[in-house]
């Protein structure tokens, strides 16, 4: 089965199951939730499905071996079409909807979207990123959306529903795509090779938020090291709090421009709550209320950071605390 391949959406597997037997698909969707949890790969599977031409629809499935399996696997499927926002750039442009000035309305997604299927009975469209929309871009793609052909099934992928312009998100049926478990994150770690053993798989799925995307980022050897260094220096009696935030504000800045670099902050005081949460969980301190205190610190970090303090300032602040903290009385 073909969904095997996708893990942890069963129930949106079984939405579609049922729509598609009570013939109920709707001509758009809004598929809405954290980044690197697998919606993409859900809409080709979804599209697949769609697309096989030896399993009956109301199966729901695609044998793998057909004409249209084979063009879908190799990414070359005549009436599939797939955008997103382009490399250097921050919104989706007006041109990948209806082409640039010279080729206006005989080129892009919407002319695609508007002409027969080639292959199949259908046509489908993927937009990645589509909390990127801009006024002119939105509004280009806005009339395929409100008079789609009857052929037509149109998916938009987010991270925030929110983002979506009230005339785009009306006209779609939203579907909430949840985290992956740990344990999937870390199967699919070892399954793609991105770890080389059980327990780092789960270490690091334990604190990727159910996303493959965040548990890349953690296997980073920027992240591995920040990591490290936060860990055996929270494992210490004592530590010297000033060496400590130097050591760790240089992985940060590492990281690249002040956005990124923000990013890995939040991170390094995540670390910190980690380690404390897990001395809870293991049962290694009788201290709760001490390691309660330590938390609540951590995450004021979070919030200054978030608040656009200085990062080096928050960093020395916080590590100056906690190692007041730990040495102080209960």
């Amino acid at each position: 089965m073909i969904w095997n391949n996708v893990r942890g959406h069963t129930e949106q597997v079984e939405m579609f199951r049922r729509a598609i037997r009570r013939n109920r698909m709707s001509h758009a969707y809004l598929f809405h939730g954290p980044s690197g949890i697998g919606k993409r790969l859900f809409a080709g599977t979804l599209a697949q499905c769609l697309f096989c031409s030896r399993i009956p629809d109301d199966e729901f499935d695609a044998c793998g071996e057909c004409n249209n399996c084979r063009q879908m696997q190799a990414g070359s499927h005549t009436d599939f079409h797939e955008i997103g926002s382009l490399e250097g750039k921050a919104n989706l442009l007006i041109e990948q909807f209806v082409g640039d000035d010279k080729h206006r309305g005989r080129e892009g997604l919407c002319y695609d979207i508007s002409r027969s299927p080639m292959s199949s009975e259908r046509r489908i469209a993927v937009i990645d990123d589509a909390d990127r929309f801009n006024d002119a871009s939105a509004n280009s793609f806005l009339k395929t959306l409100e008079e789609p052909p009857s052929y037509a099934t149109l998916i938009l992928i987010s991270e925030d529903p929110d983002a979506q312009l009230p005339t785009i998100r009306s006209r779609c049926q939203e579907v909430r795509f949840a985290p992956l478990s740990e344990a999937d994150v870390a199967e699919l770690l070892l399954a793609t090779g991105q770890v080389e053993s059980h327990a780092e798989a789960g270490s690091v799925a334990a604190v990727s938020d159910g996303s493959l995307s965040i548990a890349g980022q953690l296997l980073d050897p920027a992240f591995r090291e920040l990591r490290q260094t936060i860990h055996s220096t929270l494992a210490m009696a004592d530590f010297h709090s000033g060496d400590v935030a130097e050591a760790v504000t240089g992985i940060v800045t590492s990281c690249g421009e002040t956005p990124a670099q923000r990013r890995a902050a939040v991170w390094a005081v995540r670390f910190c709550i980690e380690y404390f949460a897990g001395q809870l969980r293991a049962g290694t301190t009788e201290q709760s209320e001490l390691v309660g205190r330590l938390i609540e610190r951590a995450a004021e970090t979070t919030r200054q950071i978030e608040g656009n303090l200085q990062v080096p300032l928050c960093l020395q602040g916080l590590f100056h605390d906690l190692n007041r903290l730990a040495r102080s009385p209960v």
